[in-house]
């Protein structure tokens, strides 16, 4: 079943966008779980545990523990997530998603973030400063990471952004290699 974009906010906290996926294309029942990438699922472990709202979150190797308080749901309830096959986890059922909106997040930077998520193809709006050109580029790679699984966790290159890999182990160095004597005639 293909995977949509969404961009989403916990209830009630407004200004942390988080990119993820759903089977759902068009409307959300606020429960729906939603399938992030590790970095995203950090975001969201690091914002839980900064409000104080009686959701906790902490990180056993790759696995994602939630423990809410009574005072969150009635009870004590631990949930584990781990990364599917592709090393996402899939977040949801623990609080209310609401749709992240441009005219409720006046931060530029969180907007270019959201932009590079939604853009299908088109560059960065060149008028972006370099911090917020960097937000965009981000919100590029949290997208591409989840539509683009087979990626393995990189995204497709950038013009601006190129990655350099390691010199092959044939290559010789040619720090070694002796300088060659000049011929005299």
């Amino acid at each position: 079943m293909p995977r949509h974009l969404w961009v989403v906010t916990v209830e009630g906290c407004p200004t942390t966008p988080y990119v993820g996926t759903s089977e759902r294309s068009t409307t959300t029942t606020g429960y729906d779980r939603f399938s992030f990438t590790h970095r995203t699922a950090k975001q969201i472990a690091a914002d839980l545990n900064r409000d104080e709202c009686g959701l906790t979150a902490s990180w056993d190797g790759d696995s994602l523990i939630f423990t809410s308080s009574k005072e969150h749901n009635g009870d004590w309830s631990t949930e584990i997530v781990t990364p599917n096959a592709h090393g996402h986890y899939e977040i949801g059922d623990m609080w209310p998603w609401n749709e992240w909106s441009e005219e409720l997040d006046p931060d530029e930077h969180r907007r270019a973030f959201v932009r590079g998520a939604r853009a299908r193809h088109e560059p960065p709006d060149p008028q972006y400063s370099y911090a917020v050109r960097a937000a965009w580029q981000q919100g590029r790679h949290e997208a591409e990471q989840l539509l683009n699984p087979a990626l393995g966790g990189q995204s497709r290159p950038h013009r601006h952004l190129v990655t350099h890999g390691p010199t092959p182990p044939e290559a010789p160095n040619t720090t070694s290699l002796p300088i060659p004597a000049r011929r005299q005639r």
